[in-house]
């Protein structure tokens, strides 16, 4: 499966929350932070390794960033409340779709850990986010040709 593939799957997946739709969760397009949305995250590519399992068999370990953003407006301990529900959402609604909602070859699906909040001044606000660190495991079919 291609990486392309699977970020849409991982952006499919976080639509399932209710909270999530085309408008703020979206693959690379940083355009939608703002706009007065209470919520956006932005999938980004992140990384791959590879393992070979057997002759005949690889696994792609392939890592999606998945950078969330909620508005800042200036009370840190607020803001720490807004986030944590909402990077909450995001862990729970991946929980619950471990294999992508059985995309095609996905054996695993997991939340690694998170990077220090980062701020974003826009013209529309300011934002400030964290970037979440999904590792998604698959495992293909080798074509050898030697």
């Amino acid at each position: 499966m291609s990486y392309a593939t699977l970020e849409a799957a991982v952006s499919t997946v976080i639509q399932k929350h209710a909270d999530f739709d085309a408008t703020n969760c979206s693959q690379g397009d940083y355009r939608q932070v703002g706009h007065g949305k209470a919520r956006v995250a932005v999938l980004t590519y992140g990384g791959v390794r590879q393992e070979d399992l057997t002759l005949s068999q690889i696994r792609l370990t392939w890592t999606i960033n998945i950078d969330l953003f909620v508005p800042w407006g200036g009370q840190i301990t607020t803001w720490q409340t807004n986030f944590a529900t909402e990077r909450q959402k995001i862990v729970d609604t991946l929980a619950q779709w471990p294999q992508l909602d059985a995309a095609a070859n996905v054996v695993s699906a997991r939340i690694l850990n998170g990077a220090a909040p980062g701020t974003a001044s826009l013209e529309r606000g300011a934002y400030r986010g964290e970037r979440l660190f999904l590792e998604v495991a698959e495992v293909v079919s080798a074509s050898r040709q030697e």
